[in-house]
C-alpha cells in the first residue's frame, strides 16, 4: 500500500527541487508526468507504477524497486539507477543518456532502439 497519494506527492515536488523521498512506496501510483528532477528516490518502491512522461533527470534511485514500472518517455538522463530493480520495466523511448545502470536488474526489460541512452 502506498505512503502516499499521487495529489499528495504532487504538493510536496511543487514545494522543493530536491525532495527527499528514500524509501518511499509509491507502488501502483499513477505518477504520469510527474517532475522527480534531483529527487532522492534511493530504495523507494516504484514496483507498478506508470512513470510515462515523468521527468527524473539527475534523480538518485539506487537500489529502488522500478519492477513491473511504465516508464515510456521518461526523462531518465543523469539518473543514478546503480543497482535498482527494473525487472520487466517498460523504457520504451526513455531519455537514458548518462544514466548509471550498473548492477542494476533488468531481465525483461523493455527497452527499444528509439530509446536514448548514450554514454
Amino acid at each position: 500500500m502506498p505512503d502516499m497519494t499521487r495529489e499528495e506527492l504532487i504538493k510536496i515536488l511543487a514545494i522543493t527541487d530536491h525532495a527527499r523521498l528514500s524509501g518511499v512506496d509509491l507502488s501502483g501510483l499513477n505518477l504520469v508526468n510527474l517532475n522527480f528532477s534531483n529527487a532522492d528516490l534511493t530504495r523507494a518502491n516504484l514496483k507498478g507504477s506508470n512513470l510515462s512522461g515523468a521527468y527524473l533527470r539527475s534523480s538518485r534511485m539506487e537500489e529502488a524497486d522500478l519492477t513491473d514500472a511504465v516508464l515510456v518517455g521518461a526523462n531518465l538522463k543523469e539518473a543514478n539507477l546503480k543497482s535498482a530493480k527494473l525487472s520487466r520495466a517498460d523504457l520504451t523511448n526513455a531519455i537514458l543518456t548518462d544514466a548509471i545502470l550498473y548492477g542494476a536488474k533488468m531481465d525483461g526489460t523493455k527497452i527499444d532502439t528509439k530509446a536514448d541512452y548514450q554514454r
